[in-house]
């Protein structure tokens, strides 16, 4: 055999020898040949020689079951019970590098360098004899939420989802419940809205609540947020009905709501203005203060010749008659009503009057004129039959002022008094007292009657200056001079 072929080649580092060994050139012959040569140099070689070779075939058997960095180690369990020894082979091969050959040097080893960051180093199986080693807990990968199994973690979240769901339907429930007044009775209930309550949520949400209209006033008021019910609800007090909704609820407060409370109120004839804001007061419709207090304006034809400067403006325009108000009601609302009658019955035939009123005397009278000497005759009049007499007696005096500079009529001034006619005085200093000051007051004495209207728009033609009431008949007796007037004064001593 050429002993050429025996070179060792890189892929065989050791099996050289072996087959060197083995082959017919270098049998047992041949070994008991080289045996026979007694060289003691020669013997010393050859066993270091072969000393190396049976090192290196024992590192590589051990390099092979050592884990390699792609591999993860399996368990090793050593056979030996010397556990000292196994112990100290292991730190051996733990310490020394492993070698591999290089194709340039193929006798020559060489480090294998130490695992990089991009290289992930296999875990080394611990060892359960070794009580230093830790051992990390494997995953229980069929653990979940809360550390229970994802069974159970999925029945928890069902059961969450079941839990809220239910109780958000209730809630929801709940509240479309009183929004849309579902089950309830059939009952009527008065709810008053003050003036100091409009725009107050807050305090008609209280109100609704007490009065059973609504469970939950946190709802009304949210819904009342949304809606601009603040806006719509009016001072009043409304005649309501259990089963009504939130929207039914804010339409029925509203001013123009067909379910206010309204009361029925008779204006009589000849009341003053203050009279009347004292008698709705009475009756609940609204405050003499807030009725005084309010300035109308001029949106009707018939007021704009009133005396806006005066203590009640409308004093005369609202005409005595029976009114349906609204409790608790505006002014504004109650005013309205008033000048809308008066609109209703001041007729154009009424206002054809004032023109042949003008044709008849020198003096030209206007409507507001016509007011304040009906005012006169409501107040004077001791009956129907004798409202025309009345009339031109006042008449033929503001026609003949010169000789009848004033009207000496003792109404005005008990006007002027407050109302108090108990003592008449002559001498009070009021544009009002018609004995000290000449022609009209300023403003109408009271509000009249459509009777009293119609005899200031045509008084009788007649040449009377004076009355005076007789007892017998109660009822004016009517002069046309001043000594026929005394005499019948005479004549009731």
């Amino acid at each position: 055999m050429d002993n050429k072929n025996m070179t060792p080649s890189p892929q065989n580092d050791s099996g050289w020898l072996d087959e060197l060994l083995a082959s017919s050139d270098y049998g047992e012959d041949a070994l008991q040949e080289v045996q026979s040569v007694s060289d003691p140099m020669l013997d010393l070689e050859l066993e270091r020689i072969l000393q190396e070779v049976q090192a290196e075939k024992d590192a590589e058997a051990k390099l092979e079951d050592f884990p390699s960095a792609a591999d993860e180690a399996p368990s090793v369990t050593p056979e030996s019970d010397d556990v000292d020894e196994w112990d100290l082979t292991a730190t051996i091969l733990q310490e020394q590098p492993a070698y591999s050959y290089s194709e340039d040097s193929p006798q020559e080893l060489f480090e294998i360098p130490e695992d990089t960051d991009e290289t992930e180093s296999a875990p080394v199986e611990e060892y359960e004899d070794d009580p230093d080693r830790k051992v990390r807990p494997k995953r229980k990968d069929s653990y979940g939420m809360f550390g229970l199994p994802h069974l159970a973690s999925t029945f928890i979240w069902i059961a969450l989802i079941f839990v809220i769901g239910t109780s958000l339907g209730r809630l929801l429930w709940v509240c479309a419940t009183d929004v849309l007044a579902f089950g309830r009775e059939d009952r009527v209930t008065t709810i008053t809205i003050t003036k100091e309550d409009e725009g107050n949520i807050d305090a008609i949400a209280d109100k609704l609540y007490h009065a059973g209209l609504i469970q939950y006033k946190t709802l009304f008021r949210f819904y009342a947020s949304i809606s601009d019910a603040d806006e719509k609800i009016s001072a009043g007090t409304f005649e309501l009905n259990t089963k009504f909704d939130y929207n039914a609820l804010v339409k029925g407060m509203s001013a123009t709501s067909s379910y206010r409370e309204s009361i029925k109120v008779t204006i009589p004839e000849g009341y003053s203005c203050a009279q009347i804001f004292a008698l709705l007061e009475e009756k609940g419709v609204c405050t003499a203060e807030e009725l005084k207090a309010y300035e109308v304006q001029s949106e009707y034809w018939f007021l704009e010749g009133a005396n806006k400067d005066a203590e009640y403006p409308l004093e005369g325009f609202l005409f005595p008659d029976t009114y349906n108000f609204y409790i608790s009601d505006t002014p504004q609302g109650v005013f309205r009503r008033f000048l809308a009658r008066f609109d209703d019955i001041f007729t154009d035939e009424l206002k054809g009057y004032i023109d042949t009123l003008n044709d008849r005397f020198t003096r030209e009278y206007t409507l507001y004129d016509v007011m304040i000497i009906a005012s006169m005759i409501e107040k004077e009049s001791a009956g129907s039959s004798e409202n025309y007499d009345i009339s031109a007696v006042i008449y033929n005096r503001l026609n003949n002022a010169s000789k009848y500079p004033t009207l000496d009529i003792d109404a005005t001034i008990v006007y002027a008094q407050g109302g108090n006619s108990d003592f008449i005085d002559v001498d009070l200093d009021s544009p009002y007292n018609t004995r000290k000051y000449p022609g009209l007051t300023p403003t109408p004495i009271c509000n009249p009657s459509l009777l009293s209207i119609q005899a200031a728009l045509s008084p009788t033609d007649t040449k009377y200056y004076f009355y005076a009431l007789d007892p017998s008949t109660g009822l004016h007796h009517f002069s046309k001079d001043l000594a026929e007037h005394n005499a019948f004064l005479e004549s009731l001593k």
